[in-house]
């Protein structure tokens, strides 16, 4: 029986956020089927995920700085290379591959064999900067190494952009909301909408806060509420809606979404958008700009609730205005919301042991080391 393969994935920090959490999330379910799985962190963050059930190591003490990241790459790649050959000890070499998951891991890549390099491809990572010559670099550099390795992508739609740009896809990895997230809880529909919050060029905080200004003057019956992992964030909207989470826990979260009737999401770009999906599983009903990844998942009657990137906030406060004002469309998407989030939590399940056998097989295409 030929011997699994062992993972270790490559990670910028442990820090809170959708894409590190779902890297961590594979890493968890490929450990359940049988795999040695180690992840590396290049960088301290000073909000980590915690719980991670898995071996980790951390490549520095550094906390993650833009603007000096570069400096420290030389390092840290001395220090990745050492940490490779202590992982492979022990093992055959050819058994161990290593997922690569964001731009700022790319660099430690190229001290690894091309057929056991694997990105993890969550998102278009340069379409979160404005279009320009920083995008154009971003794009030509992240290109490149998907050239010279192996992709994994997290659903269809990024499948799809990829194979256009000529690029072969290995395996995809569909992600999909934690079944945590999953509630038939019958609670007291009190908050109209609720939204998200992040930092970013691409999550357009902009928009939330020209949303959240028209609404209190369009249409002030409307109870909003955010949710937000930044403190910033939070001490500038907490007075003008009428509830704010700051970093809820899971269990919070299902209860908010269970008493939202609405879920808004305004983000430029998204690879796939979590928030929407995880908000679904309450039936909470997604009202999403069309960022990409989200039409993985608003499918069906939920595509009619995904608004082209021109439209103004207004134009989105008067569509939710007018599904709020009718029960009946609202409880046909809730239905549809819960349907789609069931089905797709069904399909998840065996990702794992697709993954294990795409690691165990040739790459589809020539690579040299």
């Amino acid at each position: 029986m030929a011997a699994l393969p062992s993972v270790v994935i490559v990670l910028p920090s442990l820090k809170i956020s959708g894409g590190v959490k779902e890297a961590i999330r594979l890493g968890r379910e490929l450990a359940d089927a049988g795999v040695s799985v180690h992840v590396l962190a290049m960088w301290r963050s000073p909000q980590p995920v915690d719980n991670i059930a898995l071996n980790v190591v951390a490549l520095s003490n550094w906390q993650t700085r833009a603007r000096i990241a570069a400096l420290h790459l030389p390092i840290l790649f001395a220090r990745f290379r050492r940490h490779r050959r202590s992982i492979d000890a022990g093992r055959e070499s050819d058994h161990t591959h290593y997922v690569f998951t964001h731009f700022a891991t790319l660099p430690l890549a190229l001290a690894v064999p091309r057929d056991r390099r694997w990105f993890f491809v969550q998102g278009l990572e340069w379409m979160i900067y404005h279009p320009g010559l920083i995008r154009y670099i971003l794009r030509w550099i992240i290109l490149a190494f998907y050239r010279r390795g192996r992709l994994l992508t997290a659903n269809n739609y990024l499948t799809s952009q990829i194979r256009r740009l000529d690029i072969t896809v290995e395996a995809e990895a569909p992600i999909w909301a934690d079944p945590a997230f999953r509630s038939t809880q019958d609670l007291c529909r009190d908050i109209d909408a609720v939204m998200v919050l992040r930092k970013g060029d691409h999550k357009r905080l902009d928009l939330y806060h020209a949303l959240i200004d028209e609404a209190r003057r369009q249409a002030p019956e409307i109870t909003l509420a955010v949710i937000t992992p930044e403190t910033e964030v939070a001490q500038v909207v907490r007075d003008r809606v009428a509830h704010c989470w700051l970093r809820p826990d899971v269990d919070t979260m299902r209860t908010v979404y269970a008493r939202s009737r609405c879920f808004v999401m305004l983000s430029e770009h998204e690879g796939f958008g979590l928030p929407p999906l995880e908000a679904m599983g309450s039936g909470c009903v997604p009202f999403c700009r069309d960022s990409g990844g989200v039409c993985a998942y608003m499918v069906d009657t939920l595509g009619e609730l995904v608004f082209p990137l021109d439209w103004p906030v207004g134009r989105i406060v008067e569509r939710l205005r007018a599904v709020l004002a009718d029960p009946q469309a609202w409880a046909t998407y809730s239905a549809a919301a819960r349907r789609i989030f069931d089905e797709g939590l069904e399909r998840s399940r065996s990702r794992a042991d697709r993954l294990v056998g795409s690691l165990a097989s040739p790459a589809r295409t020539e690579h040299s080391t």
